[in-house]
Formats: structure tokens, sequence, C-alpha cells
């Protein structure tokens, strides 16, 4: 590992920052963006708290409180799950359908889109490559 590798981790890790402009108490927290979004993509029988905990890679607790502080934001309803007493269903409100329009994410994938096509495939290629080299 060299300096230009650590400037380049550090790079990401601004543009990560910089993604979630908005940390104050009432803001969209970018755990809670990510679960919002997970809500928006998948079937309504996936969408529950196990689901979200495994494809996120966080643990209950944090996702938990995440969820509540959703539900209370009025972002997010639960339901009882029908084929499984023990969990429930996450379905998003209209406000979490508008909110998911002004979705941070999209102003970076703006960004992304912008760079000319080769740069772009090889821009995924490389973030493919350090998420698996992650995992």
């Amino acid at each position: 590992m060299n300096k230009r590798d650590i400037a380049a981790a550090v790079l990401l890790e601004n543009i990560l920052r910089s993604t979630y402009p908005s940390r104050e108490p009432g803001a969209i927290q970018p755990l809670q963006w990510s679960i919002l979004r997970f809500i928006a993509r998948v079937p309504e029988e996936q969408r529950t708290a196990n689901m979200i905990s495994n494809y996120l890679g966080v643990t209950a607790a944090p996702l938990s409180r995440a969820i509540q502080t959703l539900v209370k934001r009025g972002y997010i309803v639960q339901k009882k799950n029908a084929k499984d007493a023990r969990s429930f269903l996450l379905f998003l409100t209209d406000e979490a359908v508008e909110a998911l329009k002004s979705d941070p994410l999209l102003r970076l994938a703006d960004s992304v889109s912008q760079l000319p096509e080769d740069q772009r495939d090889a821009f995924n290629k490389a973030l493919e490559q350090i998420v698996k080299d992650m995992q």
C-alpha cells in the first residue's frame, strides 16, 4: 500500500461523507436512507427487519432503532406478517416516497453519470472489486 492508495481511500471517505450533508437530529440519516431504499426496491414479502439486516450487514439493535425512528417520523408503517407472526412487514408512506425523490444518492449517481463511458465502466469495475475484497 502506498500514499496514493491511502489518498484514494480518503477521497472515497470524503465522497461518502459529503453524500449525506445533513446530520441534524431531524434529518434522515444514512442507515435510514438505506432502509427506505431497500423497502422501495424489494417485494413485499422481503420487507422484514431480518431481511434488511442481512442485506445491509447491520446488527438488530441499530436497525431496530432506525426503523422505530422512521416509524415515529411517519416514513414507514409496520404491519404484522401474515406468514410469520414473529415479524412485521414494512411499508413506505407517501412521505417516504416523496423523500426518496431527493435521495442523496441520486446526486452521487448523477456525478458518476457525468463521467465518460469508459471511465464510468472502469470506475464501476473498480468499485465492484473493492466491495468483493472488503467482504
